[in-house]
């Protein structure tokens, strides 16, 4: 079996306090007052003089959600994970408990030897490579699909909002038009045919910038050069004449469509967008990370149960030859039969195990994605780490503020309801009447010879335009920009109430977590005394089997005792891994678990 170590061995990720124990836990209100302010100030910009009464009830239900979870756990303080002393233990010398934790437990298997079967290229020969939850961690973040994709997402975003940024940017046009006409003219009194056709030949050159204005206007600044031929002329000997402007054009809307609130929203949503694209990639990245931690610890678990398994068959084994050998002594046909039966169960569970394994490998490869380590392959990862066996200390109170405020969910469900706020306003501001002002200030300049004759008017300002316009509509009844407006209240109310549920989801998943990791840590100190007792028993009997005679109860007794001790180990071994993955969980359910294994979360775009 070829092995190959990818990173050193590495102890679990520090399981250190979750909070502060000199804290005082009366202080919630205080404490969270930074997210309680920016949920009211999401409220408190989207306040309109008209809806001002909307946006109180609004606030008043974020500031009840927060107080409600606030004053519910105001009094809680820090805990330690705890469980009641081992009775098993202490009627046990330090002697005994160590020949017990010798023939059972986790330390027991280090020199055994794991069976994995034949791999699916049809050879018992695998290769294998050590890897530590950091080194699985590091390979996630760079390589997982998932993470990868949800890295796009910000990059989208953001050319999204350069977009709706760009809708403000200035645009320079260049227009040419060319016009050549022959018109025929009606005939003059009497029939007489005087002028027959009126020529013409226009060639108009325009140049100006258009720059879009964040009130919902527009300003134009523009030159126009053209170069006419007319015959017949009323300019007497003149039949060619330029013709040079230099215009400035204001276009604004005074009601509907007026202010930077209603014109820049665009720009608003997109970066929200973006922002929220930014928690969903945090939130890609707990949710693997706690997915990497949890199939590692899967994996530690299978493959211990493995071995557990494997020790019991041969455990097995031994009764039943020795069974055999004192089948014409003390030993009866029916008591070979019935361990032989064990046997092959034993034998069929460790085939089911060492499916598993090989399976919870792949699972764990597909999760870090590493080119290295093709999921197509039969290279078996083994974990270097083990689940330990610490308490850790924290309060509900720590617990409820973090999440709170450190949830992807949470920032997303405020970023809704500004969202919410920013749709609301520009609904209003449709409600109004159309009005809008059109002013252009014209310079005017003619020239015989060239356009420059005519340019040079223009600078001498002797001819000027002025053009004044005013556009007024409403629709009568004006039903559909009030319906647009009620939906848009409605949407924002929705939005509280999305951010009132999410909170109360969160808080209950932190609960669940919190339970989880008491229970898993008192559940260890139970299985290890369940596997202290039944070591005791199979030690016993084995004691006694030297010497007693090989009864159909004492058999019966002894293979039962074997399975019990078993089982028990695996218990051992689930609640070990379960405490683990409690832990794991408790940390991405508060938000922190990117912090808690040290990586740094940068809220740049990623493309």
């Amino acid at each position: 079996m070829r092995r190959t170590r990818l990173t050193h061995r590495r102890a679990h990720p520090p399981l250190t306090n979750l909070s502060a124990q000199k804290q005082k836990m009366t202080n919630f209100n205080t404490v969270s007052s930074g997210m309680l302010l920016l949920a009211v100030t999401v409220l408190a910009g989207c306040t309109h003089p008209l809806q001002t009464s909307d946006t109180e009830a609004l606030r008043h239900r974020l500031l009840s959600t927060y107080q409600l979870h606030g004053e519910a756990v105001s009094a809680g303080a820090v805990i330690e994970v705890s469980r009641p002393p081992s009775e098993v233990a202490s009627e046990l010398s330090k002697e005994r408990q160590e020949e017990l934790d010798a023939m059972s437990g986790g330390d027991s298997y280090k020199t055994a030897k794991l069976e994995i079967g034949e791999t699916l290229l049809g050879t018992d020969e695998i290769d294998t490579v050590h890897i530590s939850l950091k080194a699985a961690f590091e390979l996630a973040i760079r390589n997982n699909l998932d993470i990868q994709e949800a890295r796009l997402f910000p990059a989208v975003r953001d050319t999204e909002l350069t977009q709706a940024q760009a809708a403000f940017d200035a645009i320079f046009f260049w227009n040419f038009d060319f016009n050549k006409l022959d018109t025929p003219q009606p005939p003059a009194a009497a029939g007489l045919d005087v002028f027959g056709s009126v020529q013409s030949d226009e060639r108009t050159v325009t140049v100006g910038i258009r720059k879009p204005l964040t009130s919902g206007g527009q300003i134009t600044a523009q030159t126009r050069m053209t170069r006419e031929f007319r015959n017949p002329t009323f300019f007497g000997d003149v039949d060619r004449f330029y013709e040079a402007d230099l215009a400035f054009t204001l276009t604004q809307p005074l009601m509907r469509g007026f202010g930077t609130d209603v014109n820049r929203s665009q720009i608003h949503l997109s970066a929200s967008a973006k922002e929220a694209a930014l928690e969903s990639l945090r939130s890609a990245l707990l949710i693997t990370l706690f997915n990497v931690e949890q199939t590692y610890w899967d994996l530690v678990l299978a493959r211990q149960t493995l071995l557990i398994q494997l020790r019991l068959l041969e455990r097995t084994k031994v009764d039943r030859d020795t069974i055999k050998d004192r089948l014409d002594h003390d030993a009866t046909f029916d008591e070979y039969t019935q361990a032989n039966s064990n046997v092959e169960q034993r034998k069929a569970e460790v085939l089911r195990l060492q499916n598993l394994v090989q399976s919870r490998s792949d699972t764990l490869k597909r999760l870090l994605n590493e080119n290295n380590l093709p999921l197509a392959g039969e290279t078996l990862l083994v974990p270097v780490d083990q689940p330990m066996d610490l308490p850790i200390n924290f309060s509900l109170t720590d617990m409820v503020r973090t999440a709170l405020t450190h949830r992807p969910e949470m920032r997303q469900a405020l970023l809704g309801i500004k969202d919410a706020g920013i749709r609301q306003r520009v609904a209003d501001n449709l409600r109004l009447p159309q009005l809008d002002l059109n002013f252009t200030i014209r310079h005017n300049g003619v020239g015989i010879n060239n356009v420059g004759d005519a340019q040079k008017l223009i600078t001498d300002s002797k001819f000027v335009d002025y053009l004044l316009s005013l556009q007024f509509e409403v629709p009568i009844g004006n039903r559909g920009p009030e319906a647009l407006l009620r939906q848009r209240q409605i949407e924002r109310q929705t939005s509280v109430v999305q951010y009132q549920n999410t909170a109360q989801q969160v808080v209950q998943q932190v609960k669940d977590a919190m339970r989880n990791v008491a229970t898993a840590y008192r559940l260890i100190g139970a299985t290890r005394d369940a596997r202290l007792a039944a070591a005791e028993n199979l030690r016993v009997l084995q004691e006694l089997g030297k010497t007693a005679a090989l009864t159909p109860d004492f058999v019966d007794r002894k293979l039962r005792s074997q399975e019990v001790l078993a089982n028990t180990e695996i218990n051992e071994a689930q609640t070990l891994a379960d405490y683990n993955t409690a832990i794991a969980r408790l940390y991405q359910n508060i938000g922190t678990g990117l912090e808690r294994n040290g990586v740094t979360f940068s809220r740049e775009a990623t493309e």
